[in-house]
């Protein structure tokens, strides 16, 4: 059976079963069940249609037997509930809620279109349940904004298109919950500050997920509170928004939130220049000395005329392997390109996906990055080993950029510690 909201008479117009007096000041029991009965139309395909009530009260039209293939016949009750929701929250937040709505054109069809009370502004609410593709979605999403029409679309389930358009993803209520939820898409940034004060002065930024209900989410939007917002593919901290594997290449936000990102990465960017500086001019003063260290005599040094002839070389060879360095102070690009291999290696060892944050400081993660699979801790990329509290990181893997750290954390790290050498990090 091929059902929808809203019907056309060729008298009162446009009806809406969602709306008490469906839109147009007429009882609902003017047309359920009347007779003789009232002639409607589907506003999609032009089939006959008459007013039905499911058996938990849902008012809604259904096309007569016979009808056509409709575009309404592809939704499911699923879809049917989600607009309705979409529908109230709209008019609870104080602007007028109209469903089904084709644009002047006809090459866009708004599940539900809000209108703000001045009537000019636009926003259509698309129920996106059925598989698409990000491409094709793209693509309606930039025929609505070609007739001034914003638009948000709301899925059930994480589709792989799901942040690449400005959408959200909703759970329905459970048997103890009154409302739909917002669990994807609402995020919130947030900084943290670091012990290590020369490393990271600026702290640790990242964004958070930052859930609600659908009818408080609804509210904020149509009032301005929260934007949509593209998210960075990388930050200093990894990738900017993985959760549970889902890459979130934009989500809603409240302004304030991207002004304070772009403060950060102001602050970070300036950090970074000062600390490439500083190590560019001590690399600037060790070149210069090396020159005047060899020619000045060491104390005790025998004069060239007094001293024994030269022995002929060891014929054991040197070791090829110099003691290793830690080093503190990776240049800012290589840092970058050194958190995203984390995780894309993360991803193809385990196939998890991670993302890169501070949480509680350098005293358990000794000067290193913690990785996060959602809010469970799953490694650290190169804690210092002078810093390192094996009992703090056991279970965790460990990244490290070279055999060298290799070397270093292994003289410690308890039999059975996985440690992972970035085979693909700069060098």
């Amino acid at each position: 059976m091929t059902v929808g909201f809203t019907a056309q008479h060729g008298e009162r117009g446009r009806l809406d079963a969602t709306q008490p007096d469906l839109g147009c000041d007429w009882a609902w029991e003017g047309i359920h069940r009347a007779r003789p009965r009232v002639d409607m139309t589907c506003p999609e395909c032009a089939h006959p249609v008459h007013a039905k009530v499911s058996r938990h009260g849902l008012r809604f039209f259904a096309h007569d037997p016979g009808s056509p293939t409709c575009a309404l016949a592809g939704e499911s009750m699923e879809h049917h509930l989600l607009k309705l929701e979409l529908a109230t929250c709209i008019r609870a937040a104080g602007h007028h809620a109209e469903l089904e709505v084709r644009g002047p054109d006809g090459d866009w069809r708004a599940d539900v279109m809000a209108s703000g009370p001045d009537g000019r502004t636009r926003m259509a609410w698309e129920a996106q349940l059925s598989p698409i593709t990000a491409e094709e979605i793209g693509r309606r999403t930039a025929r609505f904004a070609k007739n001034g029409v914003r638009v948000c679309w709301v899925a059930t389930r994480l589709r792989p298109w799901v942040g690449a358009v400005p959408s959200v993803h909703v759970r329905p209520p459970a048997e103890d919950e009154a409302r739909w939820l917002v669990t994807g898409g609402l995020v919130r940034f947030e900084v943290e500050d670091c012990d290590d004060r020369y490393g990271c002065p600026a702290g640790h930024g990242a964004w958070r997920e930052a859930g609600t209900d659908l009818r408080s989410f609804v509210r904020w939007v149509l009032d301005g509170r929260v934007v949509p917002h593209r998210l960075p593919v990388i930050y200093s901290g990894g990738y900017s928004f993985d959760v549970e594997g889902h890459v979130w290449a934009g989500a809603w936000t409240a302004p304030q939130y991207v002004d304070a990102a772009a403060a950060f990465a102001e602050k970070e960017h300036r950090a970074r220049v000062r600390r490439e500086e500083s190590r560019a001019r001590w690399l600037e003063r060790k070149r210069r000395a090396e020159p005047q260290q060899a020619a000045a005599p060491r104390p005790g040094a025998v004069p060239p005329s007094r001293r024994p002839a030269v022995r002929q070389p060891d014929p054991r060879p040197a070791d090829p392997r110099p003691e290793p360095v830690w080093v503190t102070d990776l240049p800012g690009p290589e840092l970058d390109r050194l958190n995203a291999a984390a995780v894309r290696t993360a991803r193809l060892l385990h196939n998890v996906g991670v993302h890169l944050r501070h949480s509680d400081g350098n005293r358990r993660w000794a000067s290193g990055t913690p990785l996060y699979v959602a809010d469970r801790p799953y490694g650290v990329l190169r804690p210092r080993p002078a810093l390192v509290d094996w009992s703090r990181l056991a279970g965790l893997v460990i990244f490290v950029r070279d055999d060298d750290e290799l070397r270093l954390l292994g003289r410690t790290a308890p039999n059975g510690t996985r440690i992972v050498v970035l085979a693909d990090a700069p060098r």
